[in-house]
């Protein structure tokens, strides 16, 4: 199966043209016309994720967040960016990036995200475009989500609920003093970095926005306004990614090539609370200096 092929199946999910001005998705590496019979799909390019594929021999990488996104000015060992371009390029491994254009697709992240917490009754956050598939079927695309729990919970229920379906391990919650036990049911989600959304949660009338990258002041303002936001992080809510684009491909692909899924790995720790009291007592314990 050609590269070409896997992209155009590819544009069918999220096409390229949907995508925001400022955004870079597409074949940022490699040969169109080259043969793939393994694909390895992955949230981001890591040395990790260019190392196995490397050990597995895979023909094509498929991540959501482009390799490239801003400018080149060179390709050297010096940088990491390089290092992972020089070696894709020297074992021909392509790299393919569906970025805003899987964000608003209407299969994409956000209804992922979405089902996940079990969002009933859901319709985009932002609408923002239509387009025809190369079947001549027309979708109707836009950014994040907004639905109804099946019945109300607290908010504290609804994080825990979100930490699991993640796997997260914590998250940071902007609301009142009493915000943890206010009975929430209509929940906004977007993945990623959406705190650009908090005006537009506000105006479909959501109790709570779940998404990533919140700022301090973007946080407390949108309390202010009445909004409380549940942020578990841009990694977690995003990971599904790379098992929704394996099991689309797996479905359309699997007699002409393999499909592996990189395993779930967040780019930090977590400390649990208090570890730093804990390692000090143990090193002052030892009689070492904290």
């Amino acid at each position: 199966m050609k590269c070409s092929d896997i992209i155009r199946l590819l544009n069918d999910l999220a096409p390229e043209e949907t995508a925001c001005s400022w955004d870079n998705p597409g074949l940022l590496i490699g040969r169109s016309d080259a043969n793939v019979s393994k694909i390895l799909i992955a949230l981001e390019i890591t040395d990790e994720v260019v190392n196995t594929a490397v050990s597995l021999r895979a023909d094509m990488i498929v991540t959501h967040h482009p390799m490239i996104f801003h400018p080149v000015s060179k390709i050297s060992s010096e940088t990491g960016t390089g290092r992972r371009i020089l070696q894709l390029v020297r074992h021909d491994i392509a790299c393919y990036a569906m970025h805003t254009n899987y964000d608003m697709a209407p299969q994409g992240m956000g209804v992922l995200a979405a089902d996940r917490i079990g969002l009933i009754e859901q319709r985009f956050l932002t609408e923002l475009y239509a387009f025809t598939d190369s079947r001549e079927k027309e979708y109707h695309g836009g950014l994040g989500r907004i639905g109804m729990l099946k019945k109300p919970m607290r908010l504290r229920e609804l994080a825990a609920r979100t930490d699991r379906e993640f796997r997260n391990e914590g998250m940071r919650v902007f609301a009142p003093e009493d915000g943890l036990d206010q009975m929430v049911q209509q929940v906004a989600i977007v993945p990623g970095s959406g705190g650009d959304c908090v005006g537009a949660a506000l105006e479909a009338g959501a109790d709570v926005l779940i998404t990533g990258d919140i700022s301090h002041h973007v946080g407390r303002d949108a309390v202010s306004d009445g909004l409380m936001i549940l942020d578990p992080g841009h990694y977690s809510l995003e990971f599904p990614f790379a098992e929704a684009v394996s099991r689309y491909l797996d479905g359309l692909v699997s007699a002409d090539a393999e499909i592996i899924t990189a395993p779930y790995q967040p780019p930090f720790i977590t400390l649990a609370s208090g570890a730093y009291e804990k390692e000090k007592a143990e090193a002052e314990e030892a009689g070492e200096n904290p």
